[in-house]
């Protein structure tokens, strides 16, 4: 058999092995260089670094890195929740009838101040669950502050539209303040992996979720007081249903968050 009849019979075959070569040849380029080490020499390298990690860009990461943390400080101060002395645990001896006793006055102080304005105000709509440890107890009465000063700064926007226009319907109902209870924050700090951060390590939050009614003017008062140094406000959520009658009283429901930062763990020495 000549070369001629075998290139005709084979054709198909030969033009596969070539095909074949070819990209063989080009994936083994590829590969090569990019595994293949590149030497700098002692001139290359000494320019890279001061392009890199020379003092100007040392000082201007240094400048924004002391920009980001007094920013940083400046959100925590901003957001923090400080709790009075009231609704601190320690020295108060039992933690469960502690926590009754103060539940049962900030509850008291809500129905009272409901009653007070005339406002309608589902008393079994004020809930939190009964505290087991003392762990909880830290946890609810801090979650009481919050749901304190949501109270008061609502009764206080009520009174303030009521005094501006005596006409309007203010505060005219508390359908439910809840609790919410937030044990998960509470437990033991799981580990993390490298690269993760556990919130839980970096603050503690409580929450409470609230369905009242009331007009536009109120809510708008309400909601602008929510921002106070040392006691704000976080909202998670927030939504206004409006009525179906002329005259009717909005219905707000909400969660807002009252924050606490926890103290920066000491960094580990490093070996020198």
């Amino acid at each position: 058999m000549d070369v001629g009849s075998f290139v005709q019979e084979n054709r198909r075959w030969l033009i596969g092995c070539a095909v074949g070569v070819v990209v063989w040849l080009i994936a083994g380029a590829v590969v090569e260089a990019m595994v293949k080490p590149v030497w700098l020499s002692p001139q290359k390298v000494g320019a890279l670094q001061g392009k890199i990690y020379g003092k100007e860009a040392l000082a201007a990461a240094t400048v924004e890195r002391d920009a980001l943390a007094a920013l940083r400080t400046s959100l925590q101060e901003e957001l923090t929740f400080r709790l009075d002395k009231r609704f601190e645990l320690d020295g108060k001896g039992a933690h469960d009838m502690y926590a009754y006793q103060i539940g049962l006055e900030v509850k008291q102080a809500i129905v009272g101040a409901a009653s007070e304005r005339m406002v309608q105000c589902n008393e079994a709509g004020i809930a939190w669950e009964i505290p087991t440890t003392p762990d909880d107890t830290r946890g609810m009465l801090f979650g009481l502050s919050v749901l304190e000063q949501l109270t008061q700064r609502l009764f206080a926007a009520h009174d303030a539209v009521r005094q501006s226009t005596p006409e309007a319907i203010g505060l005219r109902a508390i359908t439910a303040l809840k609790l919410d209870a937030r044990r998960g924050q509470r437990g033991t700090v799981r580990p993390v992996r490298p690269g993760e951060i556990d919130l839980r390590q970096r603050m503690q939050q409580e929450q409470v979720s609230f369905t009242v009614q009331a007009d536009e003017a109120t809510l708008l008062r309400w909601l602008e007081s929510f921002r106070q140094p040392g006691a704000t406000l976080v909202v998670d959520s927030w939504q206004i249903q409006q009525p179906t009658r002329r005259g009717e009283p909005c219905t707000a429901k909400g969660i807002v968050l009252g924050i606490q930062w926890k103290e920066a763990a000491p960094a580990p020495e490093q070996d020198q």
